[in-house]
């Protein structure tokens, strides 16, 4: 079995029912026992203030030193990231530090609360798939589908399609049929 244990931090204000909900279809989409852990005040030569955005990388790599060692660290920032070379990006993942963070302020465009929800959750398992190994992938409803925009976001479905439940289970996890297309 893959390690087990995801620590949740946050970053600004993380609603009580997006917490809830990562954390629970994590655990029953990948078998994971999920924790809370607290806050992290990300530090100031993250934030890019020419752009107006934090730098995703910087803010990910923090997540290392903040998390247990054997766990994969997972941030849900109430920020706007970017990459360089993109615009922004709504998360990002180091696979070789178990570690991947989601950015909350885009996912909110456009959109109700239901669906707010559903994005941030269908973004936390795209970047856990990276942090278990999965590219990419170019089946459009699959989670791991890349998105340029919330409508893509949307367009996806919360689950792995069969290509990427398979290498998730090579790597020890075992998918739950729910979050399999």
């Amino acid at each position: 079995m893959a390690s087990g244990v995801v620590e949740i931090y946050v970053f600004e204000y993380v609603e009580r029912d997006v917490l809830e909900s990562v954390a629970s279809s994590v655990s029953r989409a990948l078998g994971l026992e999920v924790r809370r852990a607290g806050t992290l005040s990300l530090p100031g030569e993250a934030f890019d203030r020419t752009r107006g955005q934090y730098m995703a990388e910087a803010v990910t790599r923090l997540l290392a030193y903040s998390k247990s060692e054997q766990s994969i660290g997972l941030l849900l920032a109430d920020a706007d990231a970017y990459v360089p070379g993109l615009n922004f990006v709504f998360g990002l993942a180091i696979p070789e530090l178990r570690v991947a963070s989601v950015f909350l302020k885009r996912l909110r465009l456009w959109t109700d609360r239901e669906n707010y929800v559903a994005r941030v959750v269908k973004e936390v398992l795209h970047e856990l798939g990276h942090v278990f190994g999965l590219k990419h992938c170019r089946s459009r409803g699959c989670v791991m589908n890349f998105s340029n925009s919330v409508f893509d976001v949307d367009r996806k479905c919360g689950a792995f399609c069969r290509s990427c439940v398979r290498v998730l289970r090579e790597r020890g996890l075992e998918v739950r049929g729910e979050f399999v297309i």
